[in-house]
């Protein structure tokens, strides 16, 4: 039984619930972390939903998740429901009595209903995982609809109606998704409880997924019969048809319509049949945002005269005269009172001396269990299982992974893979003896032994845009394991693994589904005949199948967690049921293996390896080693001078015209005018006379790793897209979505400068809330155990920061923020195009919040609110929600393919947001030579209006960021910075929201993010100074990052240590040099 009490406390009346499930124990107004209360007077206010009393004496309406009434005519607003919880969207009943609203006070966002006055409180829906919106009463008052989103990310466009009765119960379907995936919402009955009319998204997706013309013929109104449940169209056509309002009398029905860059008010006679546009002053409304949040513009109202409607635009709340369009203003005044969660931010160190290694992976144990042996930093390693000081396994300059011992233990098969030359497949004797056994300009991988260790079985994989191998035929091979011809068996596939007898290969294939991930064991006779499909997985949430060597067992990932279930070798074409299985372990992992016997599996966390026995279900994990592998850090040696240049500091000192920084190692020993600074004379000193310095860029959105959706897996040597983003500037990056295991590797190799790129700071694998993604990275949080289990998760890899990412439930969002804080993980958010969202996010500490919120401008309750918060903004605009993109803008106005530093690091970009659906990982010139026309409002309404919002924020105190999203790799920040510019903003503080105002969100504002002595040396040279022109970032010509110099031509290490770099395996070609072609442009 459901409970519901109401307090009266500091923020008016407070909606709380009592008696709930276990799932759901946790106050969402009260989570025990720090907070402060900011009282903010506000007559303007975003977004606001407006409801008028049947009496029209009365209006209800929200502000920034607070619900208030005033006078009719405006006035003092009396606030009804407040407090912590987010509550929004009111609706007066028929007979005016009561208020319909959605309040998220019991965790999710569910309907609730009040007395006109705010009290008497009633939960209605009791939705646990699913959020509606948006809610209607029936003429009667006595059934509510709403529009209900799923919970699964192959859904999340998709909505239905249902109904509530208003007493609060089940909901019963009454419209259902549409048969195009899209979405139904703002539904409204008639006055005379005939029908029932709502809004549908008429059209699919886009190819690109994200790009919706507004003033197409996307959304229409639609209308169902109550009796006969027939269901036609009302009013569509171009510009849409949105949130229907029925007049009093039921003649007219009023909605919103999208003409050019305006949005307009408009009326339908129901006997005439004419529309008829009526005001066009409304804030633009949201069709052009590809995630459907259930309304496309705040709910409005009728006056009962049914000669005015009552409608929010400008930030406020606007009394609309039909007869002449004259649009009166209601005034309100309001004192609203938040507390705002302080955010958890930790710093750490960027220049550690040692690095202790974390990212462990690709174990393998001796039969006899005494050795251990596994990748980091590059290459293969072995130690006693006992504890002792890792070695290497063979000394090369390529990179190393995947090592396999032979069943007697006396030889060691693993994988070497060079950028240019192509993979090999190696072994190494018990002397120590290294002999090649196989090499290809193909990705070799995953080698395994047969039982009686005379044959070894690897696979060839798939060429791909982050190593290449394109010019071998993926598949898998046998070889004899004493050298010899490989064969081939015809299949390709990953994890190959022999049957006990050797008769059969047993592998795994994946492809997409229904938009998400299937994982399929296979297996083939070791002559190549024989082809048998044994099970599927269910969707990408369960994955890693790893077959048990006498079959008898499978061991697979679910949720996170590894779990392992009889397996029927005699089955085929089943379908595994993830929830069957027994779960090994509660804390996660990463790289499981088998032993010889099957009877045991292992795994990593971080630098541990566990052990568990699968036949004993009452068996525990436990320990079984340690890897205690420690290496220097890189830092420089020498002393570099850079004379005579204008230095910005973004510091104290300001900007000073002509003058010397003295870098000492990797940290800047002096800064100063020319003459105030001593240069020794060992120095290597750069004359940068003409030039301007400044600090490196901090990316606070940048998607970097190209080898996220690489099919091969393995580590490259070197990352294109890491020197594409030294050679244009960006000195530390910060990837809020990429892989665990491969990212947190790279952070340890740029630490121990085995890679060379950007300071990298990553969350590794978001912490996603809906199930069935395209990738597995969904993370169940229905406790706040599985909140502290991510954080340990991630603090055993060495991270310090997460992505909490469309989790949909607001106590999900709020138990990950309390984790963080205890366990000193840094949190932050994307606000997923939803406005509310992006509120309670500020409300609750989040550490920043990513991407723009979705509205044409952000008024002075929400600049108040985030001004006064702590919490920081990175919006952005490249990547807009609620309208077309930025990089649209940019794309049109540049010849980026003209670029040498593109040209030469950037080979494919995120072409795939593209209006005109641009195949995934096109060229710079694929991308940029054609593109979307749009006419200059349209520009104006989209990422200007957001820019200009950025301006009031920081104008108001407010910390702004500038993020990529590795749209362009590292061209794509100063594209950002323009956007930035484009509202408004000031060239210093431009530039400030590219430096330190990232390195402020990430508490590591001592040691980056400005230029002052004893910070480290992370410094860039421009040819032109950007305070006159925000465009002149762009001319970096020289990089320093850690104290180490390069030239953004050629990334070649110049100064104290000259090296010159690697070559990309396109660079070694036939291709004539005056021709710009990439050898994986023309793969299929």
């Amino acid at each position: 039984m459901k409970l519901t009490s109401l307090v009266l406390g500091a923020f008016g009346l407070v909606l709380t619930t009592g008696c709930m499930s276990t799932a759901q124990a946790w106050d969402v107004t009260n989570t025990g972390e720090p907070y402060r209360t900011v009282e903010l007077r506000l007559t303007e206010g975003t977004w606001i939903s407006v409801s008028v009393s049947p009496s029209g004496e009365t209006i209800v309406f929200d502000v920034l998740g607070d619900i208030y009434a005033m006078p009719a005519i405006g006035g003092e607003a009396r606030l009804l429901h407040g407090g912590p919880a987010m509550q929004h969207s009111p609706v007066f009943s028929p007979d005016g009595s009561r208020i319909a609203f959605i309040s998220d006070a019991d965790g999710t966002d569910n309907v609730w209903t009040s007395a006109a006055d705010g009290s008497d409180p009633v939960q209605v829906s009791f939705e646990a995982t699913r959020a509606v919106v948006d809610p209607a009463w029936s003429a009667d008052g006595k059934t509510l609809v709403a529009a209900r989103m799923f919970d699964t990310a192959d859904k999340l466009h998709a909505s239905e109606l249902v109904t509530y009765p208003s007493q609060g119960g089940p909901a019963e379907q009454i419209v259902p998704m549409p048969d195009n995936g899209e979405n139904v919402h703002d539904a409204v009955y008639a006055p005379d409880g005939s029908h029932l009319y709502f809004v549908e998204k008429m059209t699919p997706p886009h190819d690109s997924g994200v790009y919706v013309d507004a003033n197409h013929k996307n959304f229409a109104i639609r209308r169902k019969n109550l009796d006969s449940g027939k269901i036609d169209t009302l009013i569509g056509g171009f510009g849409g048809a949105l949130a229907p309002s029925v007049s009093p009398d039921g003649r007219k029905l009023a909605f919103v319509r999208r003409v050019k860059d305006k949005t307009l008010l408009f009326t339908y006679d129901f006997e005439t049949r004419e529309q008829v546009p009526i005001y066009d002053g409304l804030d633009r409304d949201g069709q052009a945002d590809f995630l459907g949040q259930g309304t496309y513009y705040p709910r409005f109202s009728w006056f009962p005269d049914g000669e005015s409607i009552g409608i929010w635009a400008g930030g406020k709340i606007n009394r609309i005269h039909l007869e002449d369009g004259r649009a009166e203003d209601l005034p309100f005044a309001l004192t609203a009172q938040h507390k705002l969660t302080e955010p958890a931010r930790f710093t750490h160190n960027l220049d550690p001396e040692t690095v202790q290694v974390k990212a462990i992976s690709r174990l393998a144990i001796s039969p006899d269990q005494d050795t251990l042996a596994f990748s980091a930093l590059g290459k293969v390693w072995q130690q006693p299982v006992s504890g002792g000081e890792p070695l290497a396994l063979a000394p090369s300059d390529a990179s190393q992974s995947e090592a396999a011992f032979s069943p007697d233990g006396s030889r060691l098969a693993f994988i070497e893979w060079d950028d240019v030359t192509g993979g090999s497949l190696k072994i190494r004797s018990a002397d120590g003896a290294v002999a090649t056994l196989f090499t290809s300009a193909g990705i070799v991988r995953e080698p395994a032994f047969s039982p009686d260790g005379s044959k070894i079985m690897f696979q060839i994989a798939a060429g791909d845009d982050c190593l290449g191998g394109h010019k071998a035929d993926p598949g898998i091979y046998w070889i004899p394991a004493d050298g010899g011809v490989a064969v081939p068996l015809g299949v390709a596939g990953g994890n190959p693994r022999f049957a006990p007898d050797g008769s059969r290969v047993y592998f795994t294939t994946e492809g997409y589904a229904d938009g998400t991930l299937i994982t399929t064991l296979e297996s083939i006779s070791i002559a190549g005949d024989d082809h048998r499909t044994h099970l599927r997985t269910q969707d990408s949430d369960t994955s890693e199948l790893k077959l048990s060597p006498d079959l008898e067992w499978l061991a697979y990932r679910h949720y996170q967690t590894y779990h392992v279930a009889p397996f029927d070798r005699d089955a085929d074409e089943s379908v595994l049921d993830a929830t069957a299985g027994r779960q090994l372990e509660t804390a996660g992992g990463y790289e499981l293996i088998w032993d010889r016997e099957s009877e045991t599996v292992y795994w990593a966390l971080g630098p541990q390896v566990f052990r568990a026995d699968v036949s004993d279900p009452d068996d525990r994990p436990e320990l079984l080693a340690n890897v205690n592998l420690r290496v220097p850090a890189d830092r420089p040696e020498g002393v570099t001078a850079l004379v005579g240049g204008r230095i910005i500091t973004l510091d104290q000192a300001g900007t000073i015209e002509r003058g010397t920084i003295l870098v000492e190692g990797n940290r800047i020993a002096a800064i100063g005018a020319e003459g105030q600074v001593a240069v020794p004379d060992d120095a290597f000193v750069v004359d940068v006379t003409g030039k301007t310095l400044m600090p490196g860029l901090v990316d606070m959105h940048g998607h970097l790793d190209t080898c996220y959706y690489a099919s091969a897996g393995l580590p490259p040597q070197q990352q294109a897209s890491r020197y594409a983003a030294l050679a244009f500037g960006v000195t530390t990056n910060y990837d809020p979505y990429t892989s665990e295991l491969p990212t947190y590797g790279a952070s340890e190799m740029t630490l121990t400068g085995d890679m060379v790129g950007p300071r990298n700071i990553a969350v590794g694998s978001v912490i996603f809330g809906r199930k069935r993604k395209y990738d597995p990275v969904f993370v169940p949080i229905n406790s706040y155990a599985d909140a502290e289990t991510v954080m340990e998760r991630k603090t055993a890899l060495g991270g310090t920061i997460i992505k909490s990412y469309r989790q949909i439930q607001r106590r999900q969002r709020q138990m990950l923020n309390k984790a963080g804080r205890e366990h000193g993980i840094m949190v932050d958010v994307e606000g997923e195009s939803h406005y509310f969202n992006g509120i309670s996010a500020i409300l609750d500490g989040n550490l920043n919040l990513q991407h723009n919120v979705p509205v044409e401008t952000l008024y002075d309750d929400f600049i108040q609110l985030m001004a006064a918060s702590d919490v920081a903004h990175t919006p952005t605009l490249i990547v807009l929600f609620g309208e077309v993109m930025g990089e649209n803008y940019l794309y049109t106005s540049s010849r980026l393919w003209e670029d040498p530093r593109v040209e030469t690091f950037v080979q494919t970009t995120t072409s795939s947001y593209s209006p005109l659906a641009v195949p995934v990982g096109a060229p710079p010139y694929v991308r940029g030579m054609t593109g979307l026309q749009a006419a200059e409002e349209i520009w104006d309404i989209g990422f200007r209006a957001a820019a200009r919002s950025m301006k009031a924020l920081s104008d108001a105190g407010g910390r702004v960021n500038a993020g990529s999203h590795g749209q362009v790799y590292g061209l794509a920040m100063h594209w950002e910075l323009q956007l930035l510019a484009e509202g408004g903003m000031s060239p210093e503080d431009v530039l400030k929201a590219g430096t330190l105002n990232g390195a402020e969100t990430l508490g590591l504002e001592d040691q980056i993010g400005s230029l002052r002595t004893g910070k480290l040396a992370d410094i860039l040279v421009l040819e032109k100074n950007p305070l006159a022109d925000i465009r002149n970032t762009e001319t970096v010509s020289m990089t320093m990052v850690n104290g180490r110099l390069f030239d953004t031509h050629s990334m070649n290490e110049i100064g104290n240590r000259e090296r010159a770099r690697r070559p990309f395996y396109w660079e070694v070609n036939d291709v004539p040099k005056h021709i710009q072609w990439k050898p994986a442009w023309g793969e299929h």
